[in-house]
């Protein structure tokens, strides 16, 4: 099978464990001709590179929506079998779609669909307002009647075209449920719509030679310094957790550091600085040493479109304690893979770190399902079989 694969910026070799890279070298491994299109963002890579025998990745320069590298390719490409998508607002959706929509199946990944932020009232906490399905521009008709009714223009053209393309592909694979369902509310059929999650490269986990725990116990964050993330959260729940465990301390792995100033003002107000070792650079042999050695990961998410430091976290055979909303919530089951909290609940991540911290028997048994659940549903090797069938699910219907 031909299967190209298109993202925003996937197919860096620097950050090989990104879910659509991992899936199109599991695919070229599985003996598939994968071709691999991107933005050209870093002009020390080349516009072609056959990373293996079987994928090639092309870059491709772009001009607000339109990339004159993609009409090349386009016409040099034989035709894919199957065209697969990657980011509802990827900028060359709607000239992909012009290119191959009536020559081959076209399928999405969302990754995230609460993150657009035409559609949700605060990207940073999604779940806490009404959608607004109304702000989309779906069709030329609605683009039409935005403008005369004095919309901005050029807003609601880039409304458009991030848009427009969502009703034109013939299959969606959504992360989660949750996703499922939203794309239902934005009347995508049901019938299109599968679920097949990220793959994690779970291998260098199963691989990683066991580390002891740190003999002080410790609580691993990871993810960025936003609000999305609940780093507030975690924070607040420290000091409630020292009273219980008064040797606790907290280490904060993350890149993006936005929120550095909020961060540090409120650890130093809660008396908890000293508590909390912040990192910023990290690779993933570092990170996984860091999962093994902490006793727990908190993720107290206000929302994931997916959600993977949870499932890495297991895999190391670290037990979790994330929020009860989407999608952390489908990767973790209550009292079986993780413990699950109530939304902005900081006292209740405070319990479950306790809990988890003092209850032995519920550790082990939670490491132990923790990691059997991951080994069987994210590894590369499951994510692309289930791709697979939904593909030739999708070409079958395609061809009829």
């Amino acid at each position: 099978m031909h299967i190209l694969i298109i993202s925003t910026y996937g197919f860096d070799p620097h950050f090989p464990s990104r879910p659509e890279f991992l899936l199109a070298r599991t695919l070229a491994t599985l003996g598939h001709r994968v071709s691999a299109v991107e933005y050209h963002h870093n002009p020390s890579q080349p516009r072609q590179e056959l990373y293996s025998e079987n994928l090639t990745i092309y870059r491709c320069g772009t001009f607000g929506f339109f990339s004159r590298d993609l009409w090349q390719l386009a016409r040099t490409l034989p035709t894919p079998d199957v065209v697969h998508v990657h980011h509802l607002r990827h900028l060359l959706a709607f000239q992909a779609q012009i290119h191959w929509r009536t020559k081959a199946p076209m399928v999405l990944t969302p990754h995230g669909i609460l993150h657009d932020g035409d559609l949700v009232v605060d990207r940073e906490r999604p779940l806490e307002h009404p959608l607004r399905p109304e702000r989309l521009l779906l069709t030329g008709a609605q683009l039409r009647s935005a403008i005369m009714h004095g919309a901005h223009p050029r807003r609601s053209i880039r409304n458009y075209l991030i848009h427009a393309p969502l009703h034109g592909y013939h299959g969606i694979m959504a992360l989660s449920q949750h996703e499922k369902d939203v794309l239902v509310g934005l009347h995508v059929p049901a019938e299109r719509i599968t679920v097949v999650p990220n793959a994690v490269e779970l291998q260098q986990y199963v691989d990683a030679p066991p580390r002891p725990r740190h003999a002080q116990p410790t609580i691993l964050f990871i993810g960025q310094l936003v609000p999305r993330k609940g780093w507030d959260l975690a924070v607040r729940a420290l000091p409630l957790i020292a009273q219980t465990i008064p040797d606790i301390r907290m280490v904060m792995v993350t890149h993006n550091t936005s929120q550095r100033s909020e961060f540090e003002a409120l650890a130093t107000s809660l008396g908890v600085m000293e508590r909390i070792t912040l990192l910023t650079s990290v690779d993933e042999a570092q990170k996984i040493q860091l999962l093994q050695e902490a006793h727990l990961l908190l993720a107290p998410s206000r929302y994931e479109g997916f959600g993977i430091p949870p499932i890495e976290a297991m895999a190391a055979h670290c037990p979790v304690v994330t929020t009860d909303c989407a999608a952390g919530n489908e990767i973790v089951h209550h009292e079986k893979t993780g413990l699950l909290v109530a939304y902005d609940d900081i006292a209740g991540y405070a319990t479950a770190t306790i809990r988890i911290l003092q209850d032995t028997p519920l550790r082990t048994q939670l490491i132990d399902d923790g990691y059997a659940h991951v080994i069987k549903d994210y590894t590369p090797i499951t994510v692309a079989n289930q791709s697979l069938e939904y593909y030739q699910q999708r070409i079958a219907t395609f061809h009829k």
